[in-house]
C-alpha cells in the first residue's frame, strides 16, 4: 500500500529543497514560525453525544498550527551530527534539534542521565525514515518529537524507554508505517509484529502524545512487564490514539494465519501472560482514542493492580480487555460507539477487578463467527475460563493446558454503578468457545463460568426492542452471583426468571451535560467528561 496520507504528501514535497544542516541559522526557522497560528474554535461544553464525530473529536483547533511544508530535509552530515550528539550526551545536558527533517537516524541509544531531547520549535523536528530511540539512563525526557514517514529500526518500537523515570511527551507518531519490511514470513505466514512504543524501565511516563495511522500488525504501545513483584509504576495519560486500522495491507487475506494475523493490533498491552501475575500499577489515564478497530482488545491488560481511567472511547471495534492479571480497576471511562459494528465496552477474565462508574453508550458488538455468547462484544461481558475457580484452580505455565496465555476464569469481580444506554448486549453472562491455542482450533472441553461476581447499582436503558440488557446463557449459569438494585431496563435474554435484585422497571433521568443521569443508579456522570484534542494530545497540529 503506496498512498501517502496527507502529512506525507506534505513531506513528500519537500523533497526538492534545499538541505538543512543542524546549526541551523535564525532566517531559517523565522520562515516555518510564519506559517504557524493558532485557532480559536472549540467544541461547545454542551455537546449532544449522540451528533458528535470523529473529526470533531480530534481536530484540535485551538491548539498551534504547524505548517510543515516548508521542513525541508537535512543532510547526511547533519544527522550524523545530531545522532554524535545522542549517543554521547552527558548528564544533564538538553540537546535542541532545529527545525527539519532527519531521515534513517538508525538505532540510537541514551545513555547519560537527566538529558533532554527537544525540537527548538515544537512539531518541526521530523524524524524520518528508519529509526529508533533508545533512553538507557535515567530522568530522559524526548520533548515535541515527530516520527513519520518511516518506521521502527527494531521492532520494540520507534521510541524504547529503558531506565527509569524516563518521559515521552508533546510528540507526534505519524503514519510512522512507511520504511520497514511487512512481508509474511514462510514458516506460517504471519507478518511481523512492530511497535511504535515500548516500556521497559520503572516510573515512566508518556503523556500529551498523538499516535495517528498505526496501520501494520503490531501493539502500539507495549509495557513490557518484568516477571517478578516489583511494579512498573508508569503512567500513560492524555494521549490522543487515532486510526488503527488492521488488513490494510490483506494481512487476514491469507486463510489459514487468519487467527494470528488479527492478533496484536492493540492501543496497548500492559504487561503479557507470563508477567500477569505480578502487579504492573500502571495508569492509563484521560487518554482519547478514535476509530481505533485493531482487534477485539483496544486496552489490553495482561498484569494486576493497573487503573483505566477517565479514558474517551469512540467508534472504536473494540474492547476495553482485563486479559490477564489481577486486582485492576476500570472506572469513569466514556465508551461511544456511535453504532458502529463490532464496538464493546469491558471484558473481564481473572480475579479481584472493580468495574465502576463508566458510561457505554451506543454500542452495537455482534459478532457472530462462533454460537453463543463467544464473540458478543457487549457492555460489560463476563467471561468463561477453563479453570474451576470456585474450587480453587488456578493457571499453571508449568501444566500442559493450563498455562498462563490461557483464560483465567472470572472471580471475585465487582460491577458497580455503571450506566449502558443504547447497547445491542447490555450485561453478557459469556459462554465462550475456548481454543487449545492461538495455533490450534481444537477445542478445550471443560469450561466454567464467574463465581462471586457482584452486580451493583448498575442501569441499562434500552428503548429499542432489537437491543436486550442482558443476554445470559441459561446453560453457562455464573455461580455465587449476587445483585443490588439493578435495573435493566430493555428486553433480557437467557434467564426465565430474573434474580431478586433485578428491576426492570423504566428509571428516571435527566440530563447534565448530554449524559444520562439516572436516579440512584448508574453512574455518577459529574465524573465523566469527552475529551478532544483541544484537552488532550500534543500543544500543535499539522495543517
Amino acid at each position: 500500500m503506496n498512498k501517502l496520507t496527507p502529512i506525507a504528501a506534505a513531506l513528500a514535497a519537500t523533497m526538492s529543497l534545499a538541505t538543512f544542516q543542524v546549526a541551523a541559522n535564525t532566517s531559517d526557522v523565522a520562515s516555518v514560525q510564519q506559517n504557524v497560528v493558532t485557532a480559536n474554535t472549540t467544541l461547545s461544553s454542551a455537546m449532544v453525544l449522540e451528533e458528535l464525530s470523529s473529526e470533531q473529536l480530534v481536530a484540535g483547533t485551538t491548539r498551534t498550527l504547524v505548517d510543515i511544508s516548508n521542513i525541508p530535509q537535512v543532510s547526511d552530515v547533519a544527522v550524523a551530527a545530531l545522532k554524535d550528539q545522542l549517543v554521547n550526551a552527558k548528564d544533564g545536558d538538553v540537546v535542541e534539534i532545529p527545525v527539519g527533517r532527519y531521515a534513517n537516524l538508525g538505532v540510537v541509544k541514551i545513555t547519560a542521565n537527566g538529558v533532554t531531547v527537544k525540537a527548538a520549535q515544537e512539531g518541526t523536528a521530523l524524524f524520518t525514515g528508519l529509526v529508533q530511540l533508545i533512553t538507557q539512563g535515567d530522568d530522559i525526557t524526548l520533548d515535541s518529537l515527530v516520527f513519520t514517514e518511516g518506521g521502527p529500526a527494531e521492532r520494540m518500537g520507534g521510541i524504547k524507554l529503558e531506565g527509569n523515570r524516563n518521559t515521552l511527551k508533546n510528540s507526534t507518531f505519524h503514519y510512522f508505517i512507511e520504511d520497514y519490511a511487512y512481508e509474511p514470513d514462510e514458516r506460517r505466514s504471519e507478518y511481523p509484529k512492530y511497535l511504535w512504543v515500548s516500556l521497559w524501565g520503572k516510573d515512566g511516563k508518556v503523556i500529551n502524545n498523538r499516535f495517528e495511522g498505526k496501520h501494520k500488525r503490531g501493539t502500539l504501545i507495549g509495557i513490557q512487564k518484568n516477571i517478578d513483584d516489583k511494579a512498573d509504576n508508569h503512567i500513560i495519560s492524555d494521549n490522543i490514539f487515532y486510526s488503527q486500522k488492521k488488513n490494510q495491507f490483506n494481512e487476514l487475506d491469507i486463510k489459514e494465519a487468519v487467527r494470528y494475523n488479527g492478533n496484536s493490533w492493540e492501543a496497548i498491552r500492559i504487561g503479557d501472560s507470563k508477567s500477569s501475575q505480578w502487579p504492573s500499577r500502571t495508569q492509563f489515564i484521560n487518554n482519547l482514542l478514535v476509530d481505533s478497530d485493531g482487534e477485539r482488545e483496544l486496552i489490553s491488560v495482561k498484569s494486576g493492580e493497573n487503573r483505566i481511567a477517565g479514558n474517551t472511547i469512540f467508534e472504536s471495534a473494540s474492547m476495553i480487555s482485563l486479559r490477564h492479571g489481577k486486582g485492576n480497576i476500570v472506572e469513569n471511562n466514556v465508551v461511544l460507539g456511535n453504532h458502529k459494528q463490532h464496538t464493546g465496552g469491558i471484558r473481564i477474565y481473572d480475579e479481584n477487578h472493580i468495574v465502576r462508574n463508566n458510561y457505554l453508550m451506543g454500542l452495537r458488538g455482534a459478532g457472530g463467527q462462533i454460537a453463543g455468547n463467544a464473540d458478543v462484544r457487549g457492555g460489560v461481558v463476563i467471561n468463561t475460563g477453563i479453570i474451576n475457580v470456585q474450587d480453587g484452580e488456578v493457571l499453571d505455565q508449568s501444566v500442559k493446558g493450563k498455562e498462563l496465555n490461557k483464560q483465567w476464569t472470572p472471580k471475585n469481580i465487582s460491577v458497580e454503578s455503571n450506566t449502558l444506554v443504547d447497547v445491542e448486549y447490555g450485561m453478557v453472562h459469556g459462554n465462550q468457545t475456548h481454543r487449545v491455542s492461538l495455533f490450534d482450533n481444537s477445542q478445550v472441553e471443560n469450561t466454567f463460568t464467574g463465581d462471586k461476581v457482584a452486580f451493583s447499582q448498575n442501569v441499562v436503558f434500552n428503548v429499542e426492542d432489537n437491543l436486550q440488557s442482558l443476554r445470559a446463557d441459561p446453560k453457562a449459569e455464573l455461580t455465587n452471583p449476587s445483585y443490588s438494585d439493578e435495573v435493566y431496563y430493555g428486553a433480557t435474554h437467557g434467564m426465565d426468571a430474573l434474580p431478586v435484585g433485578i428491576s426492570t422497571e423504566k428509571p428516571s433521568y435527566k440530563m447534565v451535560n448530554g449524559f444520562y443521569q439516572f436516579d440512584g443508579v448508574g453512574a455518577d456522570v459529574s465524573k465523566l467528561n469527552v475529551l478532544t484534542a483541544d484537552e488532550v494530545g500534543p500543544t500543535y497540529r499539522f495543517q
